[in-house]
């Protein structure tokens, strides 16, 4: 009785040990994304400065408590770690980020893709072929490797909320274009995707009412509507398929529609 006491409770232990240890490892996803989102928060506190949306010491401030991150994210960076190490890093990133947007309170304008939301976007691109299988490994891999490059070269320029000397920002805004026209020969992916309008609206809509520059209604309305798209477009491109050019058109009419509603309350 003893002994089968003694196996059960030693086998217990073992699977918990394994399972502990099985879930130890590197988290790539979790690396790029907090690099990713690091760089939008660098770059929104850059022009939170130079429009006067935020004062030097606000400033400063946000870069004192982003360069402490980026400390930690530099410590877990290529480290064999539990994923929750990468989750409370993440939440802190975002927690940051609200901060920030709470503190801006200013309302969105229509502006060009500034250099570090264009990142974000063609991250998403890449993983998005990536996860369809519409690019081999090796374009896959060098596309990723592109990108890689161009943040960190991006992250060293704006580092410390500095401003990109006019040579160094044409010269990222460059090699950004090359990429993007490269993925979309090679992907045959029209731009801007509705996806990415939609996601962009949201931003709109939630700046919007941090801001508190949409009413209680307007912001429902607004919210309604797009969810209302959000989900029509999920049901037609679920499982990777390729919407309609009818079905296409009505969503890009409708996303048109908001976008013009929203542009009216500037």
């Amino acid at each position: 009785m003893k002994n089968a006491i003694l196996l059960s409770v030693v086998v217990v232990f073992g699977l918990a040990l394994f399972s502990g240890c099985a879930s130890m490892q590197r988290w790539p996803d979790n690396e790029r994304s907090a690099e990713n989102r690091m760089t939008v928060i660098q770059e929104k506190i850059g022009d939170g400065l130079k429009t006067g949306a935020l004062t030097p010491d606000q400033s400063q401030g946000f870069l004192t408590t982003l360069k402490g991150i980026r400390k930690d994210y530099t410590a877990l960076r290529d480290r064999i770690v539990y994923e929750n190490e990468w989750e409370s890093l993440l939440g802190r990133i975002d927690a940051l980020g609200d901060e920030i947007n709470r503190t801006l309170a200013r309302t969105t304008r229509i502006e060009e893709p500034r250099s570090g939301d264009r990142i974000v976007a063609l991250q998403r691109r890449i993983d998005d072929v990536r996860i369809s299988k519409r690019l081999s490994v090796t374009e896959e891999r060098d596309f990723q490797s592109r990108l890689d490059t161009i943040r960190r070269d991006y992250s060293r320029m704006t580092e410390g909320g500095r401003y990109i000397a006019h040579e160094d920002g044409a010269d990222i805004s460059r090699r950004l274009d090359l990429l993007e026209t490269d993925l979309n020969r090679t992907t045959r992916i029209e731009e801007p995707r509705s996806g990415d309008r939609i996601d962009a609206l949201q931003r709109r809509i939630d700046d919007g009412r941090i801001s508190k520059r949409l009413s209680v209604t307007e912001e429902r309305d607004f919210q309604s509507r797009l969810d209302n798209i959000r989900r029509d477009y999920m049901r037609m491109t679920e499982g990777g398929r390729y919407v309609a050019h009818e079905d296409g058109a009505d969503i890009s009419r409708r996303l048109d529609s908001l976008e013009t509603d929203l542009n009216r309350l500037r």
